[in-house]
């Protein structure tokens, strides 16, 4: 048992003193940067800054997630093109959640290598890696492999698993390197970050699905689906993807090596374990905080798991249109939702009880849809319009009440969780 906490307490270690570090900067920062994505009341005008530095934070944050909310919002297209079909979702969640394994591996790689140089080496190959992904998805999405006798879309399924892997492993990962700024810019990293994720979906709405398949005779005599096209490809679009990939990469490489930068740079000491104050403590597993926490853990297993699993059964049984329009502005709402978070002025200590009725909220929109799911291809008012609406709008509510639960308690009880963990080792 003692060996096992040894091992435990060197995996967890450089996490947690990255998490109090950020936490200590932030905190020191005085009320003239205070950030409203942080609960600092919006002071954020009037702040100097650089707006160069500005641009390039937002098109570093583009980065995170454009890959995996880009692919997901291609679903409409890709079922209809690829072996797995309805099950294409299943597979691509399956593949985002496996890249949950970057986190842990980063904390491993923190043994091995220098913090500082090592932290802007780790988020450039990351960028690159992610970049790399979508520009070979491009022309290589539609491939398959034989497996069993049956072909998968491995190469797909493979580029999914790495954007993935960029977006799970950004926030261990670049919001530590943040610190090495000063706070007025991560909002401006924040409106990246979510842009990632908007900016996709405008992107397929210009796209367009191209319509509902008709039946065609082959020369066997046998009918087979055609769809129509959409204004450009998916190859098209995953091109775009990767350059907006391309962009970000090229960003962070001027953030972090153009010298031109250096007034808005802060020199952070790194403090020992000893220095923690109980006011730092929080006991995260009682009362309404562990209903926060059983709630986040739900809704992020729904909104990341469970939901992108069932859009294609939910939604496509209602027409290409309406899977269509579910992909793209559910992508659209979880922005729209963590920025109206980030501006809302909350009293101090409802953020848990708001989430908790955020979460409650998401519940009747993803039972409709999981209903549909089950009952597909025979959902609720199928073959009307107002089954159409109801399936989008439902889709679209459950993405934006998931992330207006996700946004303030994710940030709030992560930080929280770390300097409980601190707590715990320096005993």
């Amino acid at each position: 048992m003692i060996v096992v906490g040894k091992v435990q307490r060197a995996c967890v270690s450089p996490l947690v003193q990255e998490a109090k570090m950020t936490l200590k900067f932030i905190r020191s920062s005085g009320d003239s940067e205070d950030s409203p994505c942080l609960g600092g009341g919006g002071k954020m005008l009037g702040v100097r800054r650089r707006l160069s530095l500005d641009a390039l934070m937002v098109f570093w944050g583009l980065g995170t997630w454009v890959g995996v909310n880009g692919l997901f919002v291609q679903l409409p297209l890709l079922v209809e093109r690829l072996p797995e079909g309805w099950a294409l979702g299943s597979a691509m969640a399956l593949s985002v959640q496996a890249a949950n394994i970057g986190p842990l591996a980063w904390a491993a790689l923190q043994r091995l290598v220098r913090r500082g140089r090592g932290e802007s080496i780790g988020v450039g190959t990351l960028l690159a890696a992610g970049a790399a992904a979508l520009l070979l998805c491009a022309p290589l999405y539609s491939r398959t492999v034989i497996i069993s006798g049956s072909p998968r879309s491995v190469p797909l399924l493979t580029f999914t698993f790495v954007s993935g892997l960029v977006g799970c492993t950004s926030s261990v990962l670049f919001y530590p390197y943040l610190r090495h700024f000063r706070p007025a810019y991560l909002p401006t990293y924040l409106v990246g970050e979510a842009l990632s994720g908007f900016l996709p979906s405008v992107l397929a709405l210009a796209q367009g699905v191209g319509g509902e398949p008709t039946c065609v005779t082959v020369d066997d005599g046998s009918l087979v689906p055609e769809y129509p096209p959409p204004r450009f490809n998916a190859a098209t679009f995953i091109l775009v993807l990767g350059a907006l990939a391309l962009l970000s990469l090229v960003s962070f490489i001027i953030i972090d090596r153009w010298s031109g930068f250096a007034s808005e740079r802060v020199f952070v000491e790194a403090k020992t374990g000893e220095e923690s104050t109980e006011k730092e403590r929080v006991v995260l597993w009682r009362g309404v905080w562990g209903g926060a926490l059983a709630a986040l853990t739900a809704v992020n297993a729904l909104n990341n798991g469970v939901l992108p699993a069932l859009q294609p059964f939910a939604c496509r049984a209602y027409g290409a249109r309406a899977h269509h329009l579910a992909a793209a502005l559910g992508a659209a709402a979880a922005p729209a939702a963590c920025l109206a978070a980030a501006t809302a002025t909350t009293p101090k200590g409802r953020w848990p009880r708001g989430a908790l009725a955020a979460a409650a909220a998401a519940l009747p929109p993803a039972a409709y849809i999981t209903a549909a799911a089950l009952l597909s291809p025979a959902p609720p008012l199928v073959h009307t319009v107002i089954g159409e609406v109801l399936v989008v709008s439902y889709k679209h509510l459950t993405h934006m009440y998931c992330a207006l639960m996700l946004s303030p308690v994710a940030h709030t009880t992560a930080s929280a969780t770390m300097l409980s963990m601190l707590s715990i080792q320096d005993k």
